[in-house]
């Protein structure tokens, strides 16, 4: 393309749309000033208000991102470029950016939480973890903490959001506790005014309510004396200040630490030490609890069997007595029979058939019955 055509693409672009790209210009101009003039406004607004100072730069920047945000579209659509497309693109441009930084969009969601629930203010002694120090600025991404030791360090909002938050500035005032170990022979009473004075010396601490003194524990070295008191702060001062004090004012009284220490005694007389005269007891072999879950098993199993056996042979038995009374029976009807005819013998010379099958019949019975007795006999001896 030649300078002239290039020259005659503007004048044509001009002469079509140049009043569009006039009201363009003029629109972001106008737009510019009037954003100063409202963040001018919403500033003046806001200082007004009890808003910390975190809260009210965390509303102005949304404020300024949505006025221009509104006046790129407003020029955009004074050029003549289509708004729908634009769109479109922006949302799947959103959506992308959206998953690349869900970790950067979480912390933004806890910053705001953190700033609308108000945790903590810029200025307390808190504690994440075991992490301790003062507040120093809490911004939209992260928060800044000055620990004891001058050390900065920037933790991200939703780790303070899932972790453990102690805030110790928050109730104004808080407890100390201190443990001190006298030794045994101490004046308790003189031990405990010792501690009372260091307190009431430092104006730091409060008197109302009173610090305590207290007996907490007898340990193996000494007296375990446990001290409250309550103050503002700041704390390691305060600390630093209950201790050497303390310190000093225990060896003015003639007041001595606890310190490890063991007691050993020594025996000058001929113990005679008592024993058992017996021998030890000979070793019996245990078995393996396997083959001795094996053993039992098969014991049960053994004694089942020998329980139905006796069971059948039981029963067996009772039918065979049963059979044995009705051959009874019949034999002692057979024998009345027999009885009977041969009172009737003189009459008749011959026998009766009768009489030949009742005899044949006895005497096949008797031979039954001394069978089955027979075999009952062999089958209890198996």
């Amino acid at each position: 393309m030649t300078w002239n055509e290039f020259w005659d693409t503007i004048v044509n672009f001009l002469a079509t749309s140049g009043l569009q790209v006039l009201y363009g210009i003029l629109v972001l101009i106008a737009g510019l000033i009037l954003i100063k003039l409202l963040m001018k406004l919403i500033n003046r607004i806001l200082l007004r208000t009890k808003l910390e100072r975190i809260t009210q730069g965390f509303i102005k920047s949304i404020v300024k991102v949505l006025l221009y945000a509104v006046l790129i579209f407003a020029v955009l659509q004074m050029f003549g470029i289509p708004m729908t497309g634009l769109v479109t693109v922006l949302a799947t441009a959103g959506a992308a950016i959206a998953l690349s930084l869900k970790d950067s969009l979480s912390h933004v969601a806890s910053g705001m939480i953190l700033i609308s629930n108000k945790p903590f203010h810029q200025g307390d002694y808190i504690q994440v973890d075991n992490l301790e120090g003062t507040v120093k600025s809490i911004k939209i991404m992260n928060t800044e903490i000055v620990t004891t030791d001058n050390k900065t360090v920037i933790l991200p909002n939703s780790t303070i959001l899932n972790s453990n938050l102690i805030n110790y500035s928050r109730e104004g005032i808080r407890r100390f506790e201190m443990t001190f170990e006298v030794a045994f022979e101490t004046d308790l009473n003189l031990a405990k005014k010792v501690l009372l004075d260091v307190c009431r010396s430092n104006g730091k601490i409060y008197l109302t309510p009173e610090p305590e003194v207290h007996l907490k524990e007898l340990t193996d070295s000494g007296l375990q004396l446990f001290l409250t008191f309550w103050s503002k702060g700041p704390y390691w001062e305060i600390y630093f200040y209950i201790m050497e004090h303390a310190y000093n004012e225990f060896k003015r009284n003639k007041i001595s630490l606890s310190y490890g220490q063991l007691e050993v005694h020594m025996r000058t007389d001929n113990a005679v030490l008592p024993y058992d005269s017996e021998p030890l007891p000979e070793r019996i072999e245990q078995q393996p609890e396997e083959n001795a879950m094996e053993e039992n098993f098969i014991d049960k199993i053994f004694d089942a069997k020998t329980y139905n056996t006796k069971n059948i042979k039981s029963r067996k038995k009772k039918k065979l007595e049963k059979k044995q009374q009705k051959i009874e029976q019949q034999l002692l009807a057979l024998q009345e029979k027999e009885t009977k005819n041969e009172t009737n013998v003189a009459e008749t010379t011959t026998t009766s058939p009768v009489e030949i099958t009742t005899s044949n019949e006895t005497k096949d019975a008797i031979n039954n019955n001394q069978t089955e007795t027979k075999n009952t006999k062999t089958e209890e001896n198996k």
